[in-house]
C-alpha cells in the first residue's frame, strides 16, 4: 500500500514539471499569437463550461463538444491570419454576431452528435444483452434437458446443503422398483 502512494507521489511530481513545462509554452504561444487567442478565448468558450461540467470517464463530452467547437473556430482563426493577423482585426470577427452563432453553433452540434451517439450505443447494448440472455437460456434448457432439473439450483435444500426428496422424486422411485 506504501509502495503504492510513493509510486503516485513520484508520478505526481513528474507530471506536475511536464504540467508546468506545459503550461509556460501555452502561456508564450499565447502572447505570441495574442489575436488567435483572444478568438479562440471567445469562440471556445463551450467548450471550456464542459471541460469543467463533464463527469464522464474519458471526458468524451468535452472531446466531442471540443472537436466541433473549433471546426466552427478554424474559418475564423485563418481569416484573421490571412487579414493580418491583429488584435483589431480578432476583434472585429469577435464583435460579429455571425461568427459568435457559428462558432457555438458548431459546439451545439459536438452536443447533438455526443446526445445520439449515446443513445445509439445505448440501444445496441440493449439488443445485444437481449440476445445474450436469450442465448443463456436455449443452453439452459439444453442443460435442463441433458441432465435433469438438479441443474437448475431450485431444488429444495436441507439445512446442510443436501437436496430434500419431494413427491415427484419418491414417485419417480416407485416407477423405477416396479
Amino acid at each position: 500500500m506504501a509502495k503504492k502512494t510513493q509510486k503516485k507521489k513520484q508520478e505526481t511530481k513528474k507530471l506536475g514539471f511536464k504540467r508546468n513545462l506545459f503550461l509556460v509554452f501555452i502561456i508564450i504561444l499565447a502572447v505570441v499569437f495574442h489575436p488567435t487567442t483572444l478568438l479562440l478565448s471567445v469562440g471556445m468558450l463551450p467548450t471550456f463550461v464542459v471541460l469543467l461540467v463533464d463527469r464522464t470517464k474519458g471526458k468524451t463530452k468535452t472531446f466531442t463538444v471540443g472537436a466541433m467547437n473549433l471546426a466552427g473556430c478554424v474559418p475564423f482563426v485563418l481569416e484573421v491570419w490571412i487579414r493580418g493577423h491583429t488584435v483589431e482585426t480578432a476583434m472585429d470577427y469577435i464583435m460579429q454576431p455571425r461568427t459568435i452563432v457559428v462558432m457555438y453553433f458548431a459546439a451545439a452540434i459536438g452536443y447533438l452528435i455526443e446526445w445520439a451517439m449515446i443513445g445509439i450505443v445505448m440501444a445496441v447494448m440493449k439488443e445485444k444483452g437481449k440476445m445474450r440472455l436469450k442465448e443463456i437460456d436455449k443452453i439452459s434448457e439444453d442443460l435442463i434437458r441433458r441432465w435433469g432439473k438438479s441443474v437448475t439450483g431450485k431444488i429444495p435444500l436441507d439445512p446442510y446443503g443436501f437436496p430434500l426428496e419431494t413427491k415427484e422424486d419418491k414417485e419417480e422411485d416407485k416407477e423405477e422398483d416396479a
